[in-house]
């Protein structure tokens, strides 16, 4: 960021104040500016504090508060998108931080000051490759440029040139995952994690998105991020768990959710692929039974007794 006049950092100051709290020894760091600009900085300030444009809490600035224009309901959401962006940023990028602090400023108290104070953990997170390819992933996808990497699946390292139809957070385990075309396999979607992408850069080379491309279509067989064709998968849960299993919410339900007179509870879904499920059955533990189909209920079985073997014989505490 060029910030050449005292104008253009006057600006930049303020910018960043907008959003967030900062010492100005940060808003050196966040401008990219030189240390030996800091007094500068310092000096800016006391003038806009003067002006009553921003004010000082602890050595830290911030842009003066305008009373929020949220409702009750309207700032509960909007923390909750605070809390869920904070969990799914696992590494620091100052991209992420920028959302969060956006996410922050029109919250009432107290929300704000836990919103704030998340922030200030967020900034301790060390930044990595999954921090750079998420980066990278949005630029390709908005601007409709191919990203190429070597991407590391489970088996090898290969190259990739991908056209981004649509990014998407899982939510059974938070991670981003890129959907689309790789041009060097074919012209059918496929889905790839980013954290698995190496050395992503953007190339000159452009894509539209075909307009017949739905991409909550594309993901609605899927428990979490993997689509395919829907298979069925009957589970029995104990009567222990029915108020809990009465709880969730089953986007993938093929049949309407059964309680049956000896109290357990019959659920029925269609999954894409029930790999994906094995996870939250086994979370369950003995409380829930999978009667179909047979290989996922092998492989459960297959789970639960490995685990108890870790356990046979050992005393209890």
């Amino acid at each position: 960021m060029e910030l050449d006049t005292k104008t253009k950092r006057v600006q930049a100051i303020l910018g960043l104040l907008e959003d967030a709290e900062c010492s100005s020894a940060e808003i050196v760091r966040r401008l990219h500016l030189e240390e030996h600009q800091r007094r500068s900085v310092q000096r800016y300030l006391a003038e806009l504090e003067a002006q009553g444009e921003i004010e000082c809490l602890e050595g830290r600035y911030r842009k003066r508060r305008k009373p929020t224009q949220l409702n009750p309901v309207q700032a509960l959401a909007v923390y909750s998108a605070a809390r869920m962006l904070f969990h799914h940023a696992a590494e620091y990028n100052e991209h992420y931080l920028a959302a969060l602090e956006k996410l922050a400023r029109d919250l009432p108290e107290p929300a704000r000051r836990v919103a704030s104070q998340a922030n200030e953990v967020y900034k301790a997170r060390r930044g990595g490759r999954t921090s750079l390819a998420f980066e990278v992933a949005a630029r390709a996808w908005l601007e409709g440029r191919v990203l190429r990497c070597q991407y590391q699946s489970q088996r090898q390292t290969a190259p990739l040139e991908l056209e981004i139809y649509f990014i998407e957070v899982s939510p059974r385990n938070r991670e981003a995952y890129a959907i689309g075309v790789n041009r060097l396999k074919g012209d059918e979607p496929r889905i790839y994690r980013l954290a698995r992408m190496q050395s992503p850069t953007l190339s000159s080379q452009t894509y539209l998105i075909p307009d017949d491309f739905h991409p909550l279509r594309f993901l609605s067989s899927a428990w979490g991020i993997m689509p395919g064709e829907p298979q069925r998968v009957e589970l029995f849960f104990s009567p222990a768990v029915r108020q809990r299993v009465g709880e969730e919410y089953f986007s993938s339900l093929m049949e309407p959710v059964l309680t049956l007179s000896s109290g357990h509870t019959r659920v029925v879904l269609g999954v894409g692929n029930w790999l994906e499920l094995l996870p939250w059955i086994l979370g369950w533990g003995g409380e829930v039974e999978v009667i179909s189909p047979p290989e996922l209920r092998s492989q459960v079985a297959q789970a639960l007794r490995k685990g108890a073997a870790l356990y046979a014989g050992s005393a209890s505490p």
